[in-house]
């Protein structure tokens, strides 16, 4: 059976609530502490303050340097927790981004296809484009001699150089907003791990930069998204209402 991402997250969800419960079991069992369930961490949930002490401390030379400081130190581990749900957050907000920007990017090609389809073109079949002053570029922006350019028959619909570089940009974009996401997961990777190292604990000062780090970055993309997502290429009908008049015989040069 496969199981789609929503139920991954669902499952690790689960497992950090479970291993939540599990250390603060532990933690209560080891001080002597009831909490009215069946002691399962100290062999045949002995009771015997004697015996809890000495077991304590037996136990105490096993715990990693992690599981020490967040047995000792409740503050910080709320802070830990905190972060680790934070981090958590947002991988996922960072998932949800990319996978809308994968979608605009795929619209944003076939957009860029549809433009140099349509494009006027030279003899040898290069796309040209006529930019708002008149001129007739490739598509790197190279003028076309004003001879060859004198060969081009128009249909009086081709998109204009503007309407080539919008989209263009709209490309490059996205693209680079895909890239820095790939970068920022990567990163938010590395806090996971740092955070998940048993011996070196992560220090209070440096959770607290992790957590204003991924919230710079997530909050980055979101408003990087939400601009290329409000900018949506002309319609055809608009396009041609607002390209620049065209003499379909000879292009004014």
């Amino acid at each position: 059976m496969k199981f789609g991402k929503g139920d991954e997250d669902i499952r690790q969800a689960e497992r950090d609530k479970r291993r939540v419960q599990d250390m603060d079991d532990f933690n209560n069992e080891m001080a002597g502490r009831d909490v009215g369930r069946m002691g399962r961490f100290l062999p045949g949930g002995d009771r015997d303050p004697k015996k809890v002490a000495k077991q304590r401390e037996e136990r105490a030379a096993m715990l990693t340097n992690l599981q020490l400081l967040m047995q000792n130190d409740p503050e910080y581990a709320a802070l830990y927790r905190e972060t680790e749900e934070k981090l958590r957050d947002a991988q996922t907000r960072l998932d949800g981004a990319l996978e809308k920007v994968q979608q605009l990017k795929a619209e944003a090609d076939a957009a860029m296809l549809d433009i140099i389809t349509r494009a006027a073109r030279l003899p040898d079949g290069a796309a040209v484009f006529q930019d708002q002053d008149g001129k007739i570029r490739y598509e790197d922006g190279t003028a076309v001699d004003a001879d060859l350019a004198e060969s081009i028959v128009w249909r009086g619909d081709e998109p204009t150089y503007d309407d080539m570089r919008a989209a263009a940009e709209r490309v490059n974009g996205l693209s680079e907003l895909e890239n820095d996401i790939h970068a920022g997961q990567a990163e938010i990777g590395d806090m996971q791990e740092r955070m998940a190292d048993q011996d070196d604990p992560t220090a209070k000062d440096s959770m607290t930069g992790f957590q204003n780090r991924v919230e710079e970055l997530t909050d980055t993309v979101d408003e990087r998204l939400k601009l290329l997502s409000g900018r949506e290429l002309s319609g055809t009908e608009n396009e041609v209402a607002m390209r620049p008049e065209l003499d379909v015989t000879v292009p004014k040069l």
